[in-house]
C-alpha cells in the first residue's frame, strides 16, 4: 500500500502505472473541456447527425460504467484462481489492433452500439460529476489490478460475445475515452459554438 500523502500508482507496474497516467488525464482534460461550458453550449450540436459535448461524454459514462463491474468481476475471479503475473505482459495483433483502431483521433467513423447509446440534452451538473467518479472507479480498479495476470484474465464486452484479456481491455477504456474527448473538443472547436 502507498504511504500516506503519495500517489497509489507509484507500487504499480509499469503497465498500469501506464494507463493509471492515461485515465488522469483524461479526467483532466474533461474538466478543462467542460469547465467554462453553460448547459447550452454542452448540448449544442454541430449537425443533428453529430453528438453535442454530452452526449460524448455521457456515451463514456454508459460504456465505462458498463465495463468497470465485469472488469471487477474477472479480476477477482482471476486472483482467485492464482492467476498473477508481474509482466511484461504480451497481447495478440488483434487487440493490439484494435485498442489503437479506438483512439484519437479516429480513423473511421463507427457507430456506438445501442447499448451504449447516450441520452440527449443532459445537464453538465449531473454528467461531468459522474464521468469524474467513473474515471476515480476506474483509478481504484486500477491499483486492485496490480500483481494480476494482465494476459491470461479475460474480460468479456458488454455490447458482444468476445472477450479481450485485462490489460488490453484497459487499455481500450483509455483509448476510448481519448476518441470520444477527441470528438467532444472538436464540437467546441467548431466555428457555428455557441460563445
Amino acid at each position: 500500500m502507498a504511504e500516506s500523502g503519495t500517489s497509489p500508482k507509484l507500487a504499480l507496474v509499469e503497465e498500469l502505472r501506464d494507463y493509471y497516467e492515461q485515465i488522469e488525464n483524461v479526467a483532466e482534460d474533461a474538466q478543462e473541456l467542460t469547465a467554462p461550458l453553460d448547459d447550452t453550449q454542452f448540448n449544442w450540436r454541430p449537425s443533428p447527425k453529430h453528438w453535442s459535448i454530452s452526449e460524448c461524454l455521457e456515451h463514456l459514462n454508459v460504456a465505462d460504467g458498463l465495463d468497470l463491474p465485469l472488469l471487477a468481476e474477472e479480476m477477482e475471479r482471476g486472483r482467485a484462481a492464482g492467476m498473477t503475473g508481474h509482466g511484461p505482459f504480451r497481447y495478440g495483433f488483434i487487440s493490439r489492433w484494435f485498442v489503437g483502431f479506438m483512439d484519437a483521433p479516429p480513423k473511421f467513423r463507427v457507430k456506438a452500439p445501442k447499448i451504449y447509446a447516450p441520452a440527449p440534452g443532459l445537464l453538465k451538473d449531473r454528467v461531468v460529476p459522474e464521468f469524474l467518479a467513473i474515471h476515480q472507479r476506474m483509478l481504484e480498479l486500477l491499483t486492485k489490478a496490480n500483481g494480476l495476470d494482465l494476459a491470461r484474465i479475460k474480460v468479456p464486452s458488454p455490447a458482444g460475445p468476445f472477450k479481450m484479456s485485462l490489460g488490453q481491455r484497459l487499455a481500450l477504456l483509455a483509448a476510448h475515452d481519448r476518441r470520444h474527448l477527441w470528438q467532444a473538443w472538436q464540437v467546441r472547436k467548431n466555428r457555428g459554438f455557441p460563445i
